[in-house]
């Protein structure tokens, strides 16, 4: 089901939209189903190579919008897809791509190690990066990412998706996101 779809399928007030610049997109989900399907949508769409930076306090979706993202890039749903939070990185083929699953949240700071660790990740060929926890940390690999912030709201299981980049190399997914999730009252 695409966002236009489900947003009219639950009558445009359960999807919101306000486009603060061409280049970010802030979206309410209500439930993990809704916090998924985004996922998903974004997946199906996303560049070659391209690199996700997720940040949200504990428990508000991040690894729910990895798995439907991983599912839009053609993961099967049967998958299990995890946070990576002890082994730090968890890798998953998708035909002759990788997605490449990492998460910072044990990390305070970056020894080598963990650098050659990481450096290597982000610059394999035909490689999809999605961090989470990355504030402080992916902009060490690349500045050109999609950051994608999950936050809580007061409403049960309501979550605010705030989704932007900098770089060009997102502009054309951000702005069919928008056309998507746009609901006219």
């Amino acid at each position: 089901m695409s966002l236009s779809e489900l947003a009219t399928a639950q009558n445009y007030q359960r999807w919101t939209v306000a486009q603060n610049s061409v280049r970010l997109v802030t979206l309410l989900t209500f439930d993990p189903k809704e916090t998924h399907t985004l996922g998903e949508w974004i997946g199906a769409r996303l560049p070659d190579d391209a690199v996700v930076g997720l940040d949200g306090t504990l428990g508000t979706g991040k690894t729910c919008f990895v798995q439907g993202l991983a599912h839009g890039l053609g993961i099967p749903s049967n998958t299990h897809i995890t946070s990576p939070a002890y082994n730090l990185i968890q890798s998953y083929m998708i035909g002759q791509q990788k997605l490449t699953h990492i998460d910072f949240y044990r990390l305070s700071s970056l020894t080598m190690d963990d650098f050659m660790l990481f450096e290597e990740a982000f610059s394999g060929p035909r490689n999809i990066v999605v961090a989470e926890w990355a504030s402080g940390f992916i902009e060490n690999f690349t500045p050109d990412f999609l950051r994608v912030v999950i936050t809580k709201e007061p409403e049960e299981n309501m979550r605010r998706i705030e989704v932007s980049s900098s770089s060009s190399i997102y502009a054309q997914l951000l702005n069919k996101l928008s056309d998507y999730a746009n609901i006219d009252n």
